[in-house]
């Protein structure tokens, strides 16, 4: 004989509706006329959803079904003309298995069990005593069962679990009338970031293009949204909650804006607010990426920079040291872009001698305003080299020395290029002498502009005295 499976369900008969229930009048998502979403680099958005709702005047209860699951109920606010909120709730407790298991135990239920061999139903009515991991715990009678091999039907839905996110607003109206309700809330769980790929070619000119990585962790799908994204840091105030798997943030900064159709940017309070042209779709537990800007023919300037191991009081030496490439570009109109550019990640990609692309390197760049330089660290390059030592140290007297550096720079390329190579230096230095003039960046930092010639070499030397104080 064939071992039985035991199958365990759920079903749920509704017997009756509570007086809460039969009072409450739904607002579902087909009455919303208007959504927009704004969403904060730091993983929460402003959610402004427009329904049409039918109120009669005096006492209502509307139902707003469909909300964030993560929504910060200290943030939700009600806007309807001639209309005053009285009290307004947030249930989060979902109706789920686990659930109405939980807010179940106690009560009486009604327990089927179909006999695979004969199709004979037994029903019966038992009491669910508790509920774990290792399912629930009835008592049929006078015996206690740990493993029902049947079915469990519900006679009506616990309080205060629904379905779907509930807003519940409990609200006095002046008159009875069909209008628009305006309500905003900001909810945890759904984020953007910049991505941004560049396609560098051989004339160092390159073409730039932005897109918006969008991330949904909500329960919730958002359709047909106007959307709005703010780049930059605004303060957020994080608060532990105590329902699990939930936190809570408040923000001292809301940036309300309305959503407009045509593509803009737009500076409020030192954030730059970019509006997305066109209508979108972010679906639950979704990411997409949507086009943010574009620029073409920017003119571009690569730097190879080395920061000199070498130290004044020690005899250490270095050779086949790599440069740090950089690849710099100006963000202004006249360049080609001029648009403010959102914190996020750059992907260089760059043209070989067959026209593919290659893979260059990446970095992330800051929140950058228009007129500012972009500067992209790529890597290590493999065609130039350094090495360097201390050639010589003598003391002078007990507060006065000198020592000499010599540093040979070499250059694999077909192509001439300049190295900036940097020195630290202890206080109280003076150069005595240099072959190629330096130039100083910080009280103890200075640098020499290198120019390299094409699969050639070029022998940096330089000597310092130090005088202690």
């Amino acid at each position: 004989m064939k071992k039985r499976a035991l199958i365990f369900s759920v079903a749920v008969a509704l017997i009756a509706l509570g007086a809460q229930a039969a009072v409450e009048k739904s607002v579902p998502v087909s009455a919303q006329k208007n959504l927009t979403m704004t969403i904060y680099n730091g993983g929460r958005a402003l959610i402004n959803d427009v329904r049409q709702v039918d109120l009669k005047e005096g006492q209502n209860l509307l139902s707003f079904v469909d909300i964030s699951d993560l929504v910060m109920p200290s943030s939700v606010l009600f806007k309807s003309n001639g209309v005053q909120v009285l009290e307004q709730n947030f249930n989060f407790d979902l109706l789920t298995k686990e659930n109405l298991m939980e807010k179940s135990v106690g009560q009486t239920v009604n327990v089927e069990y179909i006999d695979p061999a004969t199709g004979v139903i037994t029903a019966d009515k038992a009491e669910l005593l508790a509920y774990g991991y290792g399912g629930p715990i009835l008592k049929i009678g006078n015996k206690i069962e740990s493993s029902y091999p049947g079915r469990i039907i519900f006679n009506r839905i616990p309080e205060n679990l629904s379905a779907r996110p509930t807003l519940i607003f409990d609200v006095e109206a002046s008159q009875s009338a069909s209008q628009d309700v305006e309500v905003s809330y900001l909810t945890n769980g759904i984020s953007w970031e910049a991505d941004y790929v560049v396609e560098l070619n051989k004339d160092d000119l390159l073409d730039i293009n932005g897109l918006v990585t969008l991330t949904n962790n909500t329960e919730v799908s958002y359709k047909n949204a106007q959307l709005q994204l703010v780049a930059g840091d605004v303060n957020m105030i994080v608060q532990s909650r105590k329902r699990k798997g939930f936190v809570e943030a408040d923000g001292n900064a809301v940036l309300l804006a309305q959503a407009i159709r045509e593509p803009e940017v737009e500076s409020i309070s030192g954030y730059y607010l970019y509006t997305i042209g066109r209508p979108t779709n972010i679906l639950s537990k979704q990411t997409k990426q949507v086009a943010l800007l574009s620029g073409s023919g920017i003119q571009a300037k690569r730097s190879y920079e080395y920061e000199s191991p070498l130290n004044y009081f020690s005899d250490y030496e270095f050779e086949k040291a790599k440069p740090t490439m950089y690849l710099t570009f100006k963000n202004t109109k006249n360049n080609g872009l001029g648009q403010a550019l959102p914190k996020g990640t750059v992907r260089v990609y760059e043209k070989d001698s067959k026209d593919g692309l290659i893979f260059v390197g990446e970095d992330s760049i800051n929140h950058t305003a228009k007129g500012q330089d972009v500067r992209l660290l790529l890597g290590k390059d493999f065609d130039i080299t350094a090495k360097g030592k201390r050639v010589s140290f003598k003391k002078i007297d007990a507060k006065i020395s000198q020592a000499e550096f010599e540093i040979k720079i070499s250059n694999a390329k077909t192509t001439p290029v300049k190295v900036l190579f940097y020195q630290y230096l202890p206080n109280g230095w003076t150069i005595l002498s240099e072959s190629m003039k330096s130039q100083k960046e910080t009280s103890n930092k200075i640098y020499w502009d290198v120019s390299v010639p094409e699969q050639g070499d070029v022998i940096l030397t330089f000597k310092v005295q130090v005088t202690n104080q």
